[in-house]
């Protein structure tokens, strides 16, 4: 259930709907209670003050009438009573309705101060509300007593009960319709995961090639990148079944030169040579071929390679191939130079560039690497003869070589383009400042990958 994204979120937001709404009912519920109460002791200080609006002393005593404005007060078990005692918590004078009533407990007030508590009486609760009152001029001798308004809380409570059940109705309720709404929106929200699920089936079944739908922005990067994986995916058979086209067509005439040699009964020192050479040019297909494979296959091996290392280690193997040449191998590279992409095919670019200059530069090479506001820029210059304006796209193609003295197949250069084009890189070929070829690649940012 939990491996559901619906199934998740309809849990998460049921349990928080559920502590909300229990919240919401306990502050609805408390606010209603204490409005009630506080609606209960402003009515029973009313019925107070309108008593004693009625009460007089003289003589001695207190004279209240026994019939009051407030019918409950004149009926039997009305609910609403009424006692005055005096200061020593006597009876002095009670309602009709309190002819009936069990004796109150409680300490008597000061004159003006209001009291309010709840009590138990013969298995009911009932409300008091007591107020001191003094008679007379001002002076310790005036006679002070106490008014109590009673009043019986059954009615009170029932409308608790009521109150809470349609509050507790109200808010399943409208829990309920927040449910209701919360499937309607997630299934309005995954429509497009769904749709994309289903745009992948009819990728399996052959429907479709690519994720061409009008996906959510948040949805853009995933289908974006798997409409790369499938055009690389795609791109790799072709790459492969040309691979095989390549190599059974590189190797078609090695082969028959080898095939024509070996009949003879006795092979020459030149002999030998050519068949070793036919027998190096038929590794080297095979060899670029492969590689060509590998690079495709991990072609989404993608990580943060720094420029400047890779660049500093070849240039350190070069010295070494190179050591006869004595050629001034200079490096000039941002720090912050990065490239998003396979470190093998980092290796693969700048070697077989870097490879190229040392072998037909005279005696120096230059190498630099900055950023630019797309991306960055590699450069890999020399002094050897450069190439014609003419030739430059020429010699980008698969096998062909300009100086056909100099040991090679004319791989190198296609390799690194077939690399480029994965990477929408772009190479252009210039006149060096040292005065021969001047080789540019330049990478747009691809911290996206």
């Amino acid at each position: 259930m939990l491996n559901s994204l619906r199934a998740r979120l309809m849990l998460f937001t049921t349990l928080l709907l559920a502590v909300l709404m229990l919240g919401v009912g306990v502050w609805l519920y408390q606010s209603f209670y204490y409005a009630q109460v506080d609606g209960l002791q402003e009515r029973l200080r009313l019925h107070g003050y309108s008593l004693l609006a009625l009460a007089d002393y003289r003589s001695d005593r207190l004279w209240i009438p026994d019939y009051l404005p407030e019918e409950r007060f004149n009926r039997q078990r009305s609910g609403l009573y009424a006692l005055v005692l005096d200061s020593d918590s006597n009876v002095v004078w009670r309602s009709l309705s309190a002819q009936d009533l069990p004796p109150v407990s409680g300490s008597n007030v000061q004159p003006g101060e209001w009291r309010y508590s709840l009590a138990w009486m013969q298995g009911e609760e009932y409300m008091i509300a007591r107020l001191g009152v003094s008679w007379g001029d001002a002076g310790n001798n005036n006679p002070q007593f106490n008014l109590l308004m009673i009043e019986n809380l059954q009615d009170f409570n029932r409308q608790l009960v009521s109150y809470r059940n349609s509050m507790d109705y109200a808010l399943l309720t409208f829990a309920l319709l927040l449910i209701g709404m919360q499937l309607i929106i997630l299934r309005w929200g995954l429509a497009p995961l769904r749709r994309v699920s289903k745009d992948l089936e009819k990728l399996q079944r052959g429907e479709q090639a690519d994720l061409t739908g009008d996906y959510p922005r948040e949805l853009q990067p995933l289908t974006t990148n798997l409409n790369q994986l499938l055009q690389s995916e795609r791109s790799q058979r072709e790459r492969y079944r040309n691979m095989l086209a390549d190599l059974s067509h590189s190797l078609k005439t090695p082969l028959a030169v080898m095939s024509g040699m070996v009949r003879q009964p006795q092979l020459s020192s030149d002999d030998k040579q050519e068949l070793e050479r036919q027998i190096n040019t038929m590794s080297e297909r095979i060899r670029f071929q492969l590689q060509r494979a590998v690079t495709q296959a991990q072609s989404f091996s993608l990580h943060k390679v720094a420029v400047k290392p890779v660049a500093e280690s070849l240039l350190g193997v070069m010295k070494k191939v190179y050591a006869d040449k004595q050629l001034a191998l200079q490096l000039v590279a941002d720090d912050d130079v990065v490239f998003w992409g396979d470190d093998n095919d980092l290796t693969e670019i700048i070697g077989n560039l870097l490879d190229n200059a040392c072998k037909y530069g005279h005696r120096q090479v230059l190498v630099s690497a900055h950023n630019t506001l797309a991306g960055w820029q590699l450069c890999v210059e020399d002094d050897g003869p450069g190439i014609a304006e003419d030739q430059r796209e020429r010699i980008l193609q698969r096998g062909v070589r300009l100086d056909t003295m100099t040991a090679g197949q004319g791989l190198g250069l296609a390799l690194v383009c077939d690399i480029l084009a994965f990477y929408n890189a772009r190479l252009s070929i210039r006149d060096s400042l040292l005065g021969g070829a001047c080789f540019i690649l330049e990478f747009e940012y691809q911290g996206t990958l």
